[in-house]
């Protein structure tokens, strides 16, 4: 789990919240940790949420746990 990218959409293939959309943001100003956001679609989203983590060991832990396999796609998205 040590490749996870950072500022990329994915799209979750299986495990919690298989079809979500996800990217990862280091938030490296304000908190020091990872954002991880979920959202349904892209162009309507009416679904999604979001998780922290404080540092890559507890991002790594988030994934194993949710059984996340990520489809990673080119595309890069702006941080919130």
């Amino acid at each position: 789990m040590s490749d996870i990218p950072l500022d990329r959409y994915g799209r979750i293939v299986t495990g919690e919240n298989e079809g979500y959309l996800i990217h990862v943001h280091f938030d490296a100003e304000i908190t020091g940790g990872y954002y991880v956001h979920l959202v349904d679609d892209l162009a309507n989203p009416s679904g999604g949420g979001d998780y922290w983590a404080k540092d890559r060991d507890e991002l790594a832990n988030l994934f194993r746990l949710s059984e996340w396999r990520v489809e990673w796609l080119g595309e890069e998205c702006r941080s919130p």
